[in-house]
């Protein structure tokens, strides 16, 4: 059996978040979190693209020098 997680970071660039994110997604329970890392502002569209495709909710982002790190949450 798969081990399940309340809580997630993964801190890598946008196109291996957006290559993983669906093992990620496997392994969270309902209402688990998710933070993920590790890209710029401008990517914010696809990684939320792929989250929300993915059946998460996108729930906001934090940005520092054009870096970001956005949050979504699992329904």
């Amino acid at each position: 059996k798969q081990e399940s997680f309340d809580v997630i970071f993964a801190n890598i660039n946008r196109n291996i978040l957006l290559a993983d994110m669906h093992a990620y997604v496997a392994c969270m329970k309902r209402g688990s979190r998710i933070f993920m890392s590790g890209f710029y502002v401008e990517d914010i569209p696809f990684i939320r693209a792929e989250a929300e495709h993915l059946g998460l909710r996108f729930v906001g982002y934090a940005e520092k020098n054009r870096w970001v790190a956005v949050e979504c949450m699992s329904d």
